[in-house]
């Protein structure tokens, strides 16, 4: 009986390394387009068919989350791009895999962590993390136990981690690479990471019902809005709705009112 291929969906801030993972999985290390410049390159999402310890599966790369701070792509878009792609999935997702960079948190992480645990994918789907830039440390592993806390209190409880470089360094006089050893136990590393977690019953990402809330109470013409709701139903009512969608966005993901609102915004016609 043929074996389906597992969907894995790499996401995270742009820079982070996502493409980097990509090629360190590949065969063909240079799959992936790496970008050197602050803006990064990925701005669709791209998938790539590879091989995990003799499991097939196709690796999602998308569009960094934090886009709008170059200037390319506004935050709020590339999280619409990613829940159409979750969405086009009809054999589902089995894994996210959230990578960042080391060293620190940055505001943003527990904002997106959040937004596709808890709203997007309802808790259903485990999500792992994938911390990159830890080739000079001495213990890459060590990195995350001692910064176990600062995740914790951001209430971010990870599936299972991997701390890594996704980068070779520059090569030796010898012909070999100066991380060439750091790499390949990553890659190892993140293998393992993808097997132990992965779901074996992939799960379909439902249409987000109060996103539509918010689109149809607040982003429509209120006269369209009288033939959304029952005629018993009072204007404040739908106004609460709408009010307490928001609030999800709001308090659960730690965003603005403006910048749930522009989500909110961008999420009509899902």
């Amino acid at each position: 009986m043929a074996t389906n291929k597992s969907n894995i969906i790499l996401f995270g801030e742009s820079g982070a390394g996502k493409s980097s993972v990509v090629n360190m999985l590949s065969t063909d290390e240079h799959v992936a387009d790496i970008s050197s410049g602050a803006r990064g390159c990925t701005f669709e999402s791209r998938s790539f068919d590879l091989n995990v310890l003799g499991h097939p599966m196709t690796i999602w790369d998308t569009a960094g989350l934090d886009e709008g701070d170059a200037g390319r792509i506004p935050k709020s878009e590339a999280i619409v791009l990613l829940y159409k792609l979750l969405r086009s999935l009809s054999d589902g997702v089995s894994l996210l895999m959230f990578v960042m960079r080391a060293p620190r948190i940055k505001g943003s992480v527990p904002q997106n962590w959040k937004l596709f645990q808890e709203i997007i994918c309802q808790k259903k789907v485990p999500i792992v993390i994938v911390i990159t830039g830890l080739e000079n440390e001495e213990n890459m592993d060590g990195w995350w136990w001692e910064n176990k806390g600062a995740f914790q209190n951001y209430d971010i409880h990870p599936t299972g981690f991997a701390c890594i470089t996704a980068s070779r360094g520059k090569r030796n006089r010898d012909g070999r690479c100066k991380f060439d050893d750091e790499y390949e136990n990553s890659r190892e590393k993140v293998q393992r990471l993808i097997r132990s977690t992965c779901l074996t019953s992939p799960w379909c990402v439902p249409a987000a019902e109060w996103f539509k809330n918010i689109i149809n109470v607040t982003f429509r013409p209120e006269g369209y809005l009288c033939g959304l709701v029952k005629k018993n139903v009072r204007h404040e009512e739908v106004q609460e709705v709408a009010g307490e969608a928001l609030k999800q966005l709001v308090s659960i993901c730690g965003m603005s009112e403006k910048e749930a609102q522009d989500l909110a915004a961008k999420m009509r016609g899902i």
